[in-house]
C-alpha cells in the first residue's frame, strides 16, 4: 500500500515538472513572437519575409516587378482642334465663272511620345481638293499651318504645303505631317497645359514665301 502511495505521488510530481518545464519554453517563444509582431515597417513597406514568400508563391520562375518611383505619372497627349474659319478655303469664288477650286480638311490626328521630361508630338491632318466650275485640273498647293499653345503663348508655328495634282473637274486627297513638335513636361498634365490648333492658312504661306528680287 505504502509503495503505490509513492509511486503515485512521484507520477504527480513528474507531470508538475514537465508542465513547468513547458510553460518555462513557452514564455521566451511568446515573448520572441511578440517581439515580432510589433516590428513597425514604414507606411506601404513589405518585409523582405514576406516579399520572398509572395515571389515563391505567385512568381516561383521569377522575381516580383519592381514598383515604380512615386515620382512616375501617367500624362495625357494634348488635344487637336481646327481654328474657326479655317477648315475649308475656296479659291475663284467671287469671279463670274464661280469656285476654281476648293480645299478642306477633313480628318485630324496627333501622336505623343514622352522623351524624359519632353514631349515630341506628330500631327497628321488629311484633306480633299476639288475642282470647281470655274477651275481646270493641274497642281494645286494648299497651306496647312499646325500651331501649339500653352494658354496664349505659341510655342509653335509652322505651315507645311500639301501639293496635290487634281483632274479637271475631278478631286484629290491630301496630307500633312509635322512631326517637328517638342514640347516640355511640366507639373501640369500636357493634356491639360497645350492645345494643338489646326487650319488651312494662304495668308501665312503668303506671307512667308520668299519675295523676287527687283531688277
Amino acid at each position: 500500500m505504502a509503495s503505490a502511495l509513492i509511486a503515485k505521488s512521484t507520477a504527480v510530481i513528474s507531470a508538475h515538472r514537465s508542465a513547468l518545464r513547458l510553460a518555462a519554453l513557452a514564455v521566451p517563444l511568446a515573448l520572441s513572437l511578440a517581439a515580432c509582431g510589433t516590428t513597425k515597417l514604414g507606411e506601404g513597406e513589405v518585409s523582405e519575409g514576406e516579399r520572398r514568400f509572395t515571389e515563391k508563391l505567385l512568381f516561383p520562375t521569377q522575381k516580383l516587378p519592381e514598383a515604380k518611383p512615386f515620382n512616375e505619372r501617367e500624362i495625357g497627349c494634348p488635344a487637336v482642334s481646327l481654328l474657326d474659319g479655317t477648315a475649308t478655303w475656296r479659291v475663284g469664288a467671287d469671279s463670274a465663272r464661280g469656285v476654281s477650286y476648293q480645299a478642306s480638311i477633313n480628318d485630324l490626328a496627333r501622336e505623343c511620345t514622352q522623351e524624359g521630361t519632353t514631349m515630341r508630338i506628330k500631327v497628321g491632318v488629311r484633306g480633299r481638293v476639288v475642282i470647281g466650275d470655274g477651275g481646270r485640273g493641274g497642281t494645286i498647293n494648299v497651306p496647312v499651318r499646325v500651331a501649339v499653345k500653352d494658354g496664349d503663348k505659341t510655342l509653335h508655328s509652322r505651315v507645311s504645303t500639301a501639293s496635290v495634282s487634281v483632274a479637271d473637274s475631278g478631286s484629290s486627297a491630301f496630307t500633312v505631317l509635322d512631326e517637328g513638335i517638342i514640347v516640355t513636361i511640366t507639373d501640369k498634365d500636357p493634356a491639360d497645359q497645350y492645345s494643338i490648333i489646326v487650319g488651312i492658312d494662304p495668308q501665312g504661306a503668303r506671307s512667308g514665301a520668299p519675295r523676287k528680287r527687283r531688277r
